[in-house]
């Protein structure tokens, strides 16, 4: 194993030999260049219009840190030490050119991306302005104040000399440095195909332009001056076309070859002054630089804009087509919904039809007892799968807000106990309920209805064996469990058994009834009250339903919910309920069961008429049950509200709807009153008209939404 002191050693000794390298490089590259550039100076030695080794110097900084200074000092002390001058002079310009570019890279790095300065026109404009007005005035200025100081250079060509070396230096900034960047810049390394041969076809026109328009080759004549604006056009193709990158190179190629027919004596800006001739390609590579630059970062924003849309265009496609197929995968599961619950809601129907024929028929009291009881008993079943559908509505309108309490958990299994015990005896299970006296903490009704659910579903796919319903203890949680020994369930469809509609298909399924809504609104519960739930499934033997709930010690004791009284426990006497349905059959109906329950009864089928009977009774109703939807697109929360405002008071109401949209739960909701689904078990019916009954005479108000 490596000692990590020794490790550390060998990657400092790495960085260092590294950092070595880089110096020596960029040195060496700054020395040949800066010789080279001196050898042209005419004006003054020190002072030369042809100076690409500030360019170098700020792609340096710009590239490798300000750590880099050392190599430009040093490079820039020797060749001016070695050009004219003194030692103490070329310290002095070694300063210069070195602060010259840590301040350029400094304000670049600050005000205008850094290496990304070409990537946007403001940045190239920034770019520009700190070469120009900044940066470069100080090599200029430390330089030849040096030089004046000791006597190097004359007064009268101390401004010649300063314009010709700042514009050296500009010219350089602006030329050298953004090719070098570019290139050496990562994000500009990607060539495909179609762009290598659009770079190598700019740059060949690019050198063709410059040696027809610039080059010695070619005696100068008088007309073929303006040739040298051809210049212009592989610059627009290198910025419309290539990009920054390739606008740089094309830049950086006719500039050399700009200098040297200049230098030779050919092209348009050779004339008898050296100098002279040198500052006009100087501003005329400033004057095709600067702009092809800006407009080669504006085109560049523009294709990202471009590619951008375009990406955001394909994804939008793709999109549209995810939820185009989610829609159809939607629009076939509520066709297979439509298909399964008609045949499913129509058996029910179909033999309550039939118990309903052998009513008609004469039958001995005993047989009509069982008759009734299995209309009931079929009755219940529709119930039960209207239920499913309104609890999926409910929890998909964000309707149920979970009251979190601390109870007793064998309670609960008393309830499971006794509801399944008669439904497997029937069906020759055994089920087995285990006690315990855990106490948890959950919302005891959404709790019950998981649990019910999911030994509802284990009793109805179990044909042969039992059911368990037992708990376990697993650190702070407590790990309810309903195990059945149905036919399991495959692998694959484990995730998809707690979707809505779903049911596995299988040989003996038991057509008993159900929509496949029972394990979907488990799934949508233990998500609203944060509890996890678990499946193990062994096909031929039987499945495993677990869900973890908190537990809590037993000495924490909450109120537990209690159960609504018996109704049978209040008086009715005397008491007048209006009933307002706009259906003959359901007023009908319900006045005749309130009827049996010994209430007096006034039906209508609106507030209007019921306003005219109830004032010829001259009696005022003690409860109003009307339907949610009346004709004329009437509510009966309005004729609620109509009755009330007739008699000035408020009057108990239960609304009752068939309707499992959100919009009639969320009015009642808002009003105080009480809302019931169809069909309304007559039980709860009867209950939830004495609890009101008894608020009402108790001096309370009515209750919460139902």
């Amino acid at each position: 194993m490596s000692d990590p002191r020794s490790l550390a050693l060998r990657t400092n000794s790495s960085r260092a030999i590294s950092y070595v390298i880089d110096l020596v490089a960029i040195g060496a590259i700054y020395l040949v260049l800066a010789k080279g550039g001196l050898t042209l100076a005419s004006i003054h030695p020190s002072a030369t219009p042809i100076w690409p080794p500030t360019g170098v110097a700020l792609a340096a900084v710009l590239l490798r840190g300000y750590r880099t200074w050392p190599a430009i000092f040093a490079a820039a002390m020797i060749a001016n030490v070695t050009t004219a001058g003194s030692v103490a002079t070329a310290i002095a310009i070694a300063a210069g050119n070195s602060l010259e570019a840590v301040t350029g890279a400094y304000f670049i790095n600050r005000w205008s991306g850094g290496c990304n300065t070409f990537s946007k026109p403001d940045s190239v404009a920034k770019f520009a302005v700190i070469c120009v007005v900044i940066a470069t005035p100080i090599s200029a200025s430390i330089g030849l104040t040096s030089l004046a100081i000791f006597g190097y250079i004359e007064r009268q060509n101390f401004a010649d000399a300063w314009i010709t070396w700042w514009l050296g230096d500009v010219t350089g900034a602006l030329v050298i440095a953004p090719a070098i960047v570019l290139w050496t810049s990562s994000r500009y390394h990607a060539f495909n195909s179609r762009e290598l041969l659009e770079t190598v076809g700019v740059l060949t026109t690019a050198s063709v332009v410059g040696l027809i328009a610039f080059s010695p080759l070619i005696e100068q004549t008088p007309g073929r001056d303006p040739l040298g604006f051809l210049a212009i056009l592989p610059m627009l193709w290198a910025a419309l076309r290539g990009g920054p990158r390739d606008t740089a190179t094309v830049a950086l190629v006719l500039a050399g070859i700009t200098i040297w027919g200049t230098h030779t004596g050919g092209g348009p800006f050779a004339t008898p002054d050296p100098n002279a001739s040198f500052l006009l390609v100087l501003m005329f590579l400033i004057s095709i630089t600067v702009p092809s630059l800006l407009l080669s970062a504006d085109v560049e924003v523009r294709k990202k804009a471009e590619r951008s849309l375009r990406r955001a265009h394909v994804e939008l496609e793709q999109k549209v087509a995810e939820r185009t197929q989610e829609l159809e995968l939607a629009n076939a599961a509520k066709s297979r919904f439509l298909a399964m619950a008609s045949h499913d809601l129509r058996q029910p129907l179909h033999a309550l039809g039939l118990f309903v024929a052998q009513l008609r028929t004469p039958l001995k009291p005993e047989e009509r007892t069982k008759t009734v009881e299995r209309i009931d008993a079929t009755r219940k079943e529709m119930d039960e799968m209207f239920n499913s559908l309104l609890d999926i509505s409910r929890l998909d309108a964000g309707m149920l807000i979970p009251q979190i309490t601390e109870f007793p958990l064998g309670r609960l299994l008393q309830k499971i106990e006794t509801a399944f015990d008669q439904a497997t005896q029937k069906k020759g299970l055994r089920l087995r309920v285990r006690p315990s006296d855990a106490w948890v903490r959950s919302d005891s009704m959404l709790l019950e209805r998981i649990m019910l659910n999911l030994v509802s579903n284990a009793v109805r796919y179990t044909l042969r064996g039992g059911i368990l319903v037992g708990c376990r203890r697993r650190g702070e949680m407590l790990r309810i469990e309903v195990w059945d020994t149905g036919p399991g369930i495959p692998e694959d469809q484990k995730h998809n058994i707690f979707g809505e509609f779903f049911q596995i298909p299988t040989a003996e399924q038991n057509r008993s009834g159900g929509l496949g809504l029972g394990l979907a609104i488990v799934d949508k519960l233990r998500v609203l009250l944060h509890h996890q739930i678990d499946l193990a499934s062994t096909m031929g033997r039987g499945s495993r339903f677990a869900i973890l709930v908190p537990k809590i010690d037993q000495c924490v004791r909450s109120a537990a919910p209690a159960d609504l009284p018996y109704p049978g426990a209040f008086a009715i006497d005397g008491k007048a309920i209006l009933v307002v349905a706009d259906t003959p059959i359901v007023q009908e109906g319900t006045g005749g069961l309130l009827s049996k329950w010994g209430y007096s009864v006034l039906a209508s089928g609106s507030d209007e008429p019921a306003l005219v009977q109830l004032a010829e009774r001259e009696q005022r109703p003690d409860l109003i049950i009307s339907d949610y939807h009346l004709a004329s697109g009437k509510t009966g929360i309005r004729a609620i509200e109509q009755i009330n405002a007739a008699f000035g008071s408020s009057i108990p109401a239960i609304l009752i709807s068939g309707d499992t949209a959100a919009e009639p739960l969320r009015d009642a909701r808002d009003r105080g009153y009480i809302l019931l689904h169809k069909p309304v078990d007559p039980m709860r019916l009867r209950a939830v008209m004495h609890e009101l009954l008894r608020d009402h005479d108790g001096g309370g108000g009515t209750g919460a939404v139902s």
